[in-house]
């Protein structure tokens, strides 16, 4: 059973929702210079160092450049055009490229002036003026921030993603489990498997040796 989250402020938002407000209002609790985020669907199988997401003082930004001339997501461009929208940005540079990823980074300090461009655009609070919009991807939003409004300062720009995915059913046997983990490639350090697949958690985590 699915909960829907209901507020005078927002149009009715499902917990996937109302994860992804979560993640942009931690940004304004806690002091650290960057944040990282996961899914609870995702598990590390190798050593990794959070230090290698900066190259000085300038944080990596996942994206898929040019994806959505060809999206395989048929809602990622919807996610892309309402980013750009709350942003006041049309038609940007950055219009066709693809934020969505497992292992996500972002600088407190661009997060925070994310939420203030958002509100001076729409006039509203940032979690109204997201929740209102509904169809939305925080990576979107934070992605179009940062490369049209920031002109991506601060960051540096990587297309390797740190965690393999399986999104889709049928959920894998024990063998072919442990064979997706085998062709991880090098640069990845996490494996991720829907949460919609029903695994067992013990499962799971048996056969990666947490």
């Amino acid at each position: 059973r699915r909960r829907v989250w209901l507020s005078f402020k927002t149009k009715p938002l499902r917990g996937w929702h109302v994860q992804q407000l979560r993640r942009i209002a931690l940004a304004s609790k806690v002091e650290e210079d960057g944040l990282l985020y996961t899914d609870s669907d995702t598990a590390f199988v190798k050593p990794f160092d959070c230090s290698t997401l900066w190259q000085g003082d300038k944080l990596r930004l996942f994206y898929r450049p040019n994806a959505l001339a060809n999206p395989e997501w048929p809602e990622h461009p919807v996610w892309a055009e309402n980013a750009g929208k709350l942003l006041g940005v049309k038609n940007g540079k950055s219009a066709l490229n693809d934020y969505i990823g497992q292992l996500v980074s972002w600088r407190r300090d661009s997060v925070v002036g994310m939420c203030e461009r958002i509100e001076k655009h729409t006039g509203q609070h940032w979690v109204a003026a997201i929740g209102n919009v509904r169809r939305f991807s925080e990576c979107f939003i934070y992605g179009h921030y940062v490369d049209d409004v920031l002109e991506g300062a601060g960051h540096f720009h990587d297309t390797h993603d740190l965690c393999r995915m399986q999104w889709f059913a049928p959920p894998p046997s024990e063998e072919e489990f442990r064979t997706f983990i085998a062709e991880m490639e090098p640069y990845q350090v996490a494996i991720g498997m829907q949460s919609f697949l029903s695994l067992s958690v013990n499962d799971i985590r048996r056969i990666i040796g947490a």
